[in-house]
């Protein structure tokens, strides 16, 4: 799969706003993504993003007044990965691929699950839904209709067991209530403890990782990709951390209603994505779900009050990030654009320049650059602080924690 921009909502980092798909995203939204994310289909109109509000169509320099945003300190992170990180990670993996003991060798009991395949058929027709290979199938759960997890009972793996047996006159699926069907059941095993594999270069070679063979191939791997991970981590965190203090040490004047208004939206219909995806209405997924994607809202009008502190921080992220560039001179023009764009191409696997624009437009890719510049400008001259240790020995930030605006 082609990777994606992510539309930063905050704005924070171009590492936020330029997010590979990929095959397995990550459950986690990082702190620094700081965006809302959208279905592939909507981020691809390149018109929406292109009549979006952005920071930079604002007199940012009647709307902030900009205080230090040159040498600014954050906190420094031990990026460093252990030998017991890379045997987590392994284990983890390994537990991924565990598979359950099969046992043969004694007939079913109730309580048992077991794998099974069947076939079902009315007036000597399968049906839909009727059909299941591999399925494991505990006895006593009341999964199948009555007769037919009772009718395993006492046969061994191996067996093929026919079952005749009635759908419940009240049965769901109105076109099978009420009638007669046989059920033809082959029992592949029953299910014991859960076995993990054990860590060998024949199980490596099953994870078909490019040019990784062996077991210390891919001890070695694991521990780059950790490290990998660890420093992404801490630049975005070096990223935000900068940019809070620049806007703490700046003054906004006004925040332009219709940018907060965009950020707010975005931010409620993240959730209202979730809940579409949970097949729940919204007021249903906050007070079931709310709290495991970062939001303490447990009602829609709540949910309501913090989009609308959500889309004032964003809005003054983005005029802070824009007023620097404007005090460091720094215009996106026609010859920067070009010669940003092919980096993006290029970095983000996009066949072409035009492909690229088609996708997100000028003025969405505009905001990035000014984005990618600001942060550049605040990196060079920032200096690192150590955390701090606390009585008890544990790490604390040397500056106050900053404030999750990702959702």
């Amino acid at each position: 799969m082609k990777k994606w921009i992510c539309t930063g909502i905050a704005g924070l980092t171009v590492a936020a706003m330029l997010c590979g798909c990929g095959n397995g995203k990550s459950s986690s939204e990082t702190e620094t993504e700081t965006s809302v994310e959208t279905s592939e289909s909507e981020v691809s109109s390149a018109e929406k993003l292109n009549n979006q509000v952005y920071a930079y169509d604002f007199d940012v320099k009647k709307l902030v007044t900009l205080g230090d945003y040159k040498g600014l300190t954050y906190t420094e992170t031990d990026t460093s990965v252990s030998d017991t990180d890379v045997e987590d990670n392994i284990n983890t993996t390994l537990n991924s691929y565990a598979t359950p003991e099969q046992i043969k060798d004694r007939a079913v009991a109730s309580g048992d699950t077991v794998n099974i395949d069947y076939v079902g058929k009315v007036d000597g027709k399968e049906f839909d839904g009727g059909t299941g290979t591999g399925y494991s199938l505990t006895i006593g759960s009341g999964t199948f209709i009555d007769g037919f997890e009772d009718g395993l009972v006492g046969h061994k793996p191996g067996e093929k067991v026919t079952l005749k047996l009635t759908f419940p006159k009240d049965y769901k699926e109105t076109t099978l209530a009420g009638k007669a069907v046989e059920f033809t059941v082959t029992i592949n095993y029953i299910e014991g403890d859960s076995v993990v594999p054990k860590l060998t270069d024949d199980f490596v070679k099953g994870l078909k990782i490019s040019d990784v063979n062996t077991v210390a191939e891919y001890r070695a791997y694991i521990k780059k990709q950790l490290q990998s991970e660890n420093e992404s981590t801490a630049e975005q965190s070096k990223q935000q951390e900068l940019i809070k203090e620049a806007v703490a040490n700046s003054k906004i004047k006004d925040y332009p209603a219709e940018l907060v208004k965009q950020y707010k939206d975005s931010y409620i219909s993240y959730y209202e994505q979730y809940a579409s995806y949970y097949g729940v209405s919204l007021a249903d997924f906050l007070t079931s779900y709310g709290s495991y994607f970062g939001t303490s809202a447990t009602t829609e009008k709540e949910l309501d009050t913090e989009a609308e502190k959500y889309g004032k921080e964003a809005t003054g992220n983005m005029l802070v990030i824009c007023a620097i560039a404007k005090a460091e001179g720094y215009e996106v023009t026609d010859d920067i654009y070009k010669e940003k764009l092919k980096k993006y191409v290029e970095e983000y696997s996009f066949d072409s320049t035009d492909a690229l624009e088609s996708q997100y437009g000028k003025r969405y890719l505009k905001q990035i650059m000014i984005n990618e510049e600001v942060i550049s400008v605040l990196e060079k001259d920032a200096k690192g602080v150590k955390a701090e240790t606390s009585e008890s020995g544990a790490e604390t930030s040397a500056e106050t924690e900053v404030e999750t605006l990702s959702k």
